[in-house]
């Protein structure tokens, strides 16, 4: 009997602990991921309790945030959701506490956790150095990308201004930490190729 944690349309090459054995193994490495509100389908080998305090018992989580998620149950499967966007650069944890329960009671053995990173398909880096008089926002691309802009706070759109081959930047006047950057880039066609969050730090 095996639990699998997938993505919404194919299994992750992980193995991961039974629900109803005490065979067990983990992730050798972090899994990277490029869609930023990615779902996790968890799938177990017998029917879960679909109790919303079992289900709050799974957790994703950076090293310093919780983040809230939306959990649904069907049978055997969770389906696991954030509610905001993953952030560009951030490594996360999921985590299957021992104390999830199948329909029947029973609990896994031991916790299971798989650990991935927010990265981009064209966005290869992203950086806002804080300064005093301006912030520096700064893009890497992959050289398919014609066109970068962000908005702040879900804010007008700004577009960045080329400053290498593969690279964006602007000077941004009045960010603060924690302001949440919302980075679109485009290709020649003006068509929009990836969107990735970022948090001011």
């Amino acid at each position: 009997m095996r639990l699998r944690i997938v993505t919404a349309v194919a299994l992750l090459c992980f193995p991961l602990t039974s629900l109803f054995s005490n065979q067990i193994s983990y992730a050798a490495d972090i899994e990277p991921v490029t869609d930023p509100v990615k779902p996790w389908t968890i799938t177990f080998s017998k029917e879960v309790s679909d109790q919303t305090a079992n289900l709050e018992l799974i957790t994703i989580q950076t090293q310093n945030n919780n983040l809230s998620l939306s959990l649904s149950a069907d049978f055997d499967k969770v389906i696991v959701k954030p509610k905001n966007p993953y952030l560009f650069g951030e490594r996360y944890t999921l985590t299957i506490p021992a104390s999830f329960k199948a329909a029947s009671g029973k609990t896994l053995n031991k916790p299971v956790t798989k650990e991935f990173e927010m990265t981009g398909t064209y966005i290869s880096d992203v950086s806002a150095t804080m300064n005093p008089l301006a912030t520096s926002v700064s893009v890497k691309v992959k050289p398919e990308v014609a066109a970068v802009s962000y908005s702040i706070n879900n804010g007008n759109s700004i577009k960045l201004l080329r400053d290498g081959a593969d690279s964006f930047s602007k000077g941004q006047i009045g960010l603060e930490k924690g302001n949440l950057l919302t980075i679109t880039v485009l290709n020649e066609a003006n068509r929009m190729m990836e969107t990735q969050y970022y948090e001011v730090k």
